[in-house]
């Protein structure tokens, strides 16, 4: 039993820190490199409650599934603490990160969402050149267990994508990122936990969508809305993917 219960805390702690994540960065690129460039980032915490009641059974000795009172006591808990919290950091860490903000870029904007148990954050920044996207950085918080909001898993979401001037065209390319990959690596071996904690990750999305006025010579996108691609991933999408296809998922030339 303590074996277990250890498990089940690591298993815990794996999953508090992504939850089931909807991550979407937009790409906004005019003739003169200038643009606006979005990192959308959401978290659903409802996949979240049943196992933790769960949990906190085993932790207590206890059998059986969680009752309906204990299900709605871990509910509360969370809508309490960590919606309310996620909310108050979100508010006063803006205006500190604004400020360090490379030169050439500005915020747009900045809003913090909340439907029930699902929480987000959408940023919208202004850039003079492509180049000054790569020194966008965000605080890179460890999740703070149950009770706490969640941590941040991208750091530097325009870090890796690269334009290329090729004379006639530009390339841009950029890798495919899984937000849950260290939480993947750290998961117990017990095959029974991994099952429940890979059916908590299935609501992982990643998506990523660039918007241009030039004409597109080539493309990896998975589909085209007018001026648009898009290109987006599920968890056994992106886990079918080689090193290679990660590196270079997004992948567009267009001409000038």
């Amino acid at each position: 039993m303590t074996r277990r219960v250890a498990v089940l805390a690591l298993t815990a702690a794996c999953v508090w820190a992504t939850g089931c994540i909807d991550v979407e960065q937009t790409l906004t690129l005019e003739r003169n490199m200038s643009g606006r460039a979005g990192f959308a980032m959401k978290f659903n915490l409802e996949p979240l409650v049943t196992f933790m009641a769960q949990m906190t059974r085993e932790m207590e000795g206890k059998t059986g599934p969680p009752t309906a009172e204990e299900i709605e006591k871990v509910k509360a808990e969370f809508q309490k603490d960590t919606v309310r919290e996620g909310r108050d950091n979100f508010d006063s860490e803006r205006k500190d990160f604004e400020s360090k903000l490379p030169n050439g870029v500005k915020l747009l904007d900045a809003s913090f969402q909340e439907e029930g148990l699902k929480i987000g954050a959408n940023f919208m920044f202004g850039f003079e050149n492509f180049a000054q996207l790569s020194q966008i950085s965000f605080p890179k918080k460890a999740a703070e267990g149950p009770g706490g909001p969640p941590g941040n898993p991208i750091e530097n979401p325009f870090e890796d994508l690269k334009l290329v001037d090729e004379g006639a065209t530009i390339l841009i390319t950029g890798p495919v990122e899984n937000p849950m990959s260290d939480e993947q690596d750290k998961m117990p071996p017990d095959p029974e936990l991994r099952k429940q904690v890979e059916a908590l990750m299935t609501g992982l999305r990643v998506a990523f969508k660039i918007t241009s006025p030039l004409t597109v010579v080539e493309s990896t996108a998975h589909r085209r809305e007018g001026n648009t691609l898009v290109w987006e991933y599920d968890l056994k999408s992106i886990e079918k993917l080689t090193p290679e296809q990660m590196k270079q998922g997004i992948r567009v030339r267009y001409r000038k």
